[in-house]
Order: C-alpha cells, then structure tokens, then sequence
C-alpha cells in the first residue's frame, strides 16, 4: 500500500512539473508561472511588444528583465537555461516551439497571455499605396490565397478577413513612384514563421508570401530589406523602405504617425518556459 502511494505521489509532482513549468535558471522547483514570475529571468526582443510588456505590466513588476536583439533568441536563452521566461509573439510560437521544432521541450505558459493585438502593414503617413495594398488584400482573402498560405504556416485561424481600413487623408504619390521602379522595397526583421531563411536560405515565410502575392496583384516585385526594428519609423520616413510588412502590432501612436493597412491578423503576447 506505501509503495502505491509513493507512485501516486510521483505522479502527481511529474503533472505539476508539465503543468507549471520549471525554473531552470534557478534552482529547478516547479514554479507556477501562469500565478507568478516573481524572481524569474525573463527576456524579450527589444523595442518589441513583448519589452513593452515585461517593462511595463505589474505582472512582471518582481521579475529581472533583459532585453535580447531578436525573439529567436529569446527562446534560446530559455532553451540554454539562462532564462526561465520568454516573453514572444503567439505567432512565433506556433510551428516553433515544441514537438517536431528544434526547441521540443519549450512551451506556452497555458491559461496567461496579454495584450491582444491585430497585425497591419505599415507606410509612410498620407501615403496613396495604403488604399491600393487594402484592395489587394481584400482579394487575397475573398479568392482564398490567404486561407492558403495561413493554412502552410498554421496561421490560418488568426487571419481577419473584415478589417476595416482607416480613414487618412491620402496626399502622397508613392504609388506611382513604386511602379515607376518596378518593386517596393519591405523592411522586415526575421523571425519565424513570418521571414525568415530555410535550409537553402531562401527568405520564406507567412508575410514573406503575403507580400509577394500582394506585389503581383500590384504588378511590381517585392524587395526584402532587413532592418533594425528600434529604427524601423527612420528607415520608412527618409524612404529607404517603402512600407515596414513583419508581423507589427497596430498601435494608437503608430496610426498617429503612420498610415497602416487594413489589420490582416490577430496576435498576442504569451509566456515560454521550458519544460523538464
């Protein structure tokens, strides 16, 4: 009978270690984090939503925060055990994280995410291209080519397929300069599954297609520039780019500054660990 319990018991700790996760930087107790992250390590992209986040929510208030140069390295610090938390996109962490990815034993903190957030494209205020992307978009999504290429990155189910577009003023001519050269120059950053390089380091990904399929319905090519994130509004305004298209977060004060497309996803900020 006490050797019955004693299994029961182990039991019940290896629930609790899949259900709470594990404090790896410290001293490997399971820790709630869905209740708590007081005293963990937690990292997040800079100048990402995720900073914002760790920065600025009481939730995180107990917490150490550092921030790190990209999301993909975020889940790396998680995966080396120098941080027990990862703040990402949701959208990262689908097709990423967990069985069948390079981080297998990764995952979302179940039952606590924030910030519930829609995706928009973004350019240059006033800009006459943002009415022309939206109708291209609003095409994509009616013949089904968005449910396709969501369905390929498993994205699917997040798209919006009503987004109402904003009423700015339209006073620049970009439209006609871009097919004047015959492709719009994209700023992104790369991360999965939105840009991001294969094995033959080919640029894929969710907005990588997206935007090639966009670029034709506009009948230029698409240009694929990597930038810095922090910079990505210097870079748009003194026209290096032509619009920034990476999975970024609609906020009041960027539709303040800039003309953003119609919102084409849905996102939010969710927690990784790693599971022991």
């Amino acid at each position: 009978m006490k050797k019955f319990f004693a299994l029961m018991l182990v039991g019940i700790l290896a629930l609790s270690l899949v259900a709470c996760g594990t404090n790896n930087a410290g001293s490997g107790e399971a820790v709630d984090y869905a209740a708590s992250v007081n005293g963990a390590k937690i990292v997040a992209e800079a100048g990402s939503a995720g900073e914002e986040l760790a920065t600025g929510d009481a939730f995180f208030g107990e917490a150490t925060f550092t921030p790190v140069d990209s999301m993909a390295k975020a889940l790396m610090e998680v995966q080396a055990g120098t941080a027990d938390i990862a703040i990402v996109d949701y959208v990262t962490s689908i097709g990423s994280i967990g069985e069948g990815t390079d981080y297998a034993n990764l995952k979302v903190v179940e039952g606590k995410d924030f910030s519930p957030e829609e995706y928009g494209i973004a350019f240059r205020k006033g800009s006459d291209i943002t009415p022309a992307v939206n109708a291209a978009i609003a095409e994509l999504m009616n013949d089904g080519t968005m449910d396709k290429i969501g369905a390929d990155y498993k994205l699917d189910a997040l798209l919006i397929k009503d987004g109402k577009a904003s009423d700015d003023a339209v006073v620049e001519g970009d439209l006609a300069a871009i097919k004047a050269k015959g492709e719009m120059v994209i700023g992104i950053t790369l991360f999965a599954p939105m840009n991001y390089h294969d094995e033959n380091n080919e640029l894929i990904g969710f907005e990588t297609e997206f935007a090639k399929a966009v670029c034709e319905k506009l009948g230029v090519a698409a240009k694929f520039v990597e930038i810095n994130w922090d910079t990505k509004e210097i870079e748009l305004n003194s026209k290096n780019i032509d619009c920034i298209w990476n999975g970024m977060t609609i906020t009041a004060e960027r539709q303040e500054n800039m003309s953003i497309s119609v919102p084409y996803m849905q996102n939010k900020q969710v927690m990784v660990y790693k599971a022991q």
